[in-house]
């Protein structure tokens, strides 16, 4: 038996799309769409992998930098 779902897919105001369509997943036209979730800052919703939304992603960033070199030293120092 073939059920109806709403497509839960966010809009840009923050509403659903709800469309009714086959797949649970998502609508025939948002199935393959990347997914947003809110930033971990100030909750605007963003597709990044960090879950920042550009204003937010520096820091994000400049902390893996910090990561990466404190690694480096740690791995040059007891080689």
């Amino acid at each position: 038996m073939i059920r109806e779902y709403f497509c839960p897919y966010l809009l840009n105001t923050g509403k659903a799309h709800e469309v009714l369509c086959m797949r649970p997943e998502r609508c025939h036209l948002h199935w393959k769409a990347k997914l947003h979730i809110p930033c971990s800052e100030c909750g605007k919703l963003t597709g990044s992998t960090s879950g920042r939304c550009p204003l937010h992603v520096k820091g994000y960033y400049v902390i893996q930098y910090v990561n990466r070199l404190r690694d480096k030293a740690w791995c040059t120092q007891n080689s």
